[in-house]
């Protein structure tokens, strides 16, 4: 979770300080912007389809090795186009642990706490944000440049790319002594493989030498499992078998309804936490320009001032408030996720999913009226955050909706129309806020509401 905010996060920041060196306009910032969210939507179906029939961990742990090392190569872009490709490379690895984790996480949490230990889990996404204001803010405070060559030069936004990769490299590394899922491995027939993991968390849990109080001794497969194996097979016809009979439990009632109002909540939550959060930078830089500190104006006002456009202006360094508000977003995560987690142990997912859409909508609304640079800037974080906590919420009901042979790929068809949203929300906000910012933000925050309304159709409990 934190590898998949700090890539993101990372990039928003990037952005501003290497657009004079790369010449990048701002349709070409919000492209490569977007460009990671691209690689997962393209990818994430196909990720979903090998957690469910490869295994969970295996795929998180090449993917988190794949993420480190395109993220870290992305320093030597020298253009667009170059930078383009590889943020898409980028995120076309990091689709992986942006879904499976919460497939991975869950199936190891017995279904009352499931959610509350997915939402605690989260905390690590504002550790992430944190984590890179911090790191960046220090590392762009330097000016050094080491001349390579006549066209390249390495400066501190550069060595960026690598810093916030290394959470992916570790995780990488600490996967290789993770265990498989558990529920993985009977749904595939591995019964034996399952029951020994099973007696190590027993371990772990107890802080026991040996499994000996263990009282489980065999363990029965799912006979819908066990009929899905023997019809897929290993030949080239039965991997597309596989993949039809994969898909087809989550395109039938009830579970196509429920399938579709989890991609409309995802589009909602990425469009604002994936499309704003990657302009809120750069919003933060004029807001907190010099010369537009202007007390009385409206955050639209500021970015439309004269009728010129002023999002597209180029600031080529990031202001000093820009890395507050962004780290005091990730601190707000933080909290919010605390709170969530603990609250989580007596109320249903659904309705705390109701309620962060709500009040996304209601700070989104509240924009419109302030007036204080501070104010807005608060305002911004806070619907940043409620819409990305929407993110974890979703995935956690998912985890509870969906049966563990379709799970990952239930999870991965909603990543790719969130990611959808998010690549065209942070492709056109940029222009939209400059054509008519006040209709945009009103649609983002309706948007919250819609979302908020629909969750009222997901089932109430775990029984499906």
């Amino acid at each position: 979770m934190m590898t998949v905010v700090n890539e993101a996060v990372g990039m928003s920041i990037i952005l501003p300080v290497s657009q004079c060196d790369l010449g990048f306009s701002a349709w070409e910032k919000g492209i490569l912007g977007g460009s990671m969210l691209l690689g997962i939507m393209f990818s994430s179906y196909f990720w979903g389809y090998l957690a469910d029939t490869k295994g969970r961990q295996l795929i998180l742990k090449y993917t988190l090795f794949a993420t480190s090392f395109f993220g870290a190569i992305s320093c030597f872009a020298t253009g667009f186009v170059s930078l383009l490709v590889l943020r898409f490379l980028t995120g076309v690895c990091v689709a992986a642990p942006a879904s499976t984790a919460y497939a991975y996480l869950g199936e190891f949490t017995i279904p009352s706490r499931r959610s509350q230990m997915l939402s605690f889990a989260s905390v690590w996404g504002g550790i992430g944000i944190v984590y890179v204001s911090l790191i960046d803010w220090w590392i762009l405070s330097y000016d050094w440049v080491f001349v390579v060559s006549d066209s390249f030069e390495f400066k501190p936004w550069r060595l960026l790319f690598i810093v916030n990769s290394l959470p992916a490299l570790l995780n990488g590394i600490a996967f290789c002594f993770c265990p498989e899922s558990p529920k993985f491995l009977v749904s595939q027939g591995r019964n034996e493989e399952a029951l020994e993991i099973l007696k190590k968390v027993y371990k772990m849990n107890q802080r026991a030498e040996n499994a000996e109080g263990y009282k489980v001794t065999t363990i029965r497969q799912d006979p819908e499992d066990a009929i899905t194996r023997d019809q897929n097979g290993d030949t080239t016809v039965g991997l597309f078998k596989s993949v039809v009979n994969q898909t087809l439990p989550i395109i039938k009632l009830p579970y196509l309804v429920y399938l579709i109002i989890c991609c409309v909540h995802s589009m909602g939550a990425l469009a604002i936490n994936g499309g704003l959060g990657l302009w809120f930078p750069d919003i933060m830089n004029h807001i907190f320009a010099a010369d537009t500190t202007i007390e009385g104006n409206k955050v639209c006002e500021i970015l439309q001032r004269n009728g010129t456009q002023a999002i597209e202006v180029e600031l080529c360094k990031d202001e000093k408030e820009t890395f507050l508000y962004t780290m005091m977003s990730g601190v707000m995560n933080i909290i919010q996720s605390l709170i969530v987690s603990l609250l989580l142990g007596k109320i249903n997912a659904r309705i705390m999913t109701i309620f962060n859409f709500t009040v996304a909508g209601i700070w989104g609304i509240a924009l419109q009226f302030v007036t204080n640079s501070y104010a807005v800037a608060i305002l911004f974080c806070l619907q940043i955050v409620f819409a990305g906590y929407c993110v974890v919420l979703v995935n956690a009901n998912m985890v509870d909706i969906f049966a563990t042979k379709v799970r990952a790929m239930a999870i991965g068809m909603a990543h790719i129309f969130g990611r959808l949203s998010g690549f065209v929300a942070s492709t056109l906000l940029g222009h939209l806020m400059l054509q008519n910012c006040e209709v945009t933000l009103i649609t983002l925050a309706s948007v919250m509401l819609v979302c908020s309304v629909l969750t009222l159709f997901l089932p109430k409990n775990n029984s499906v």
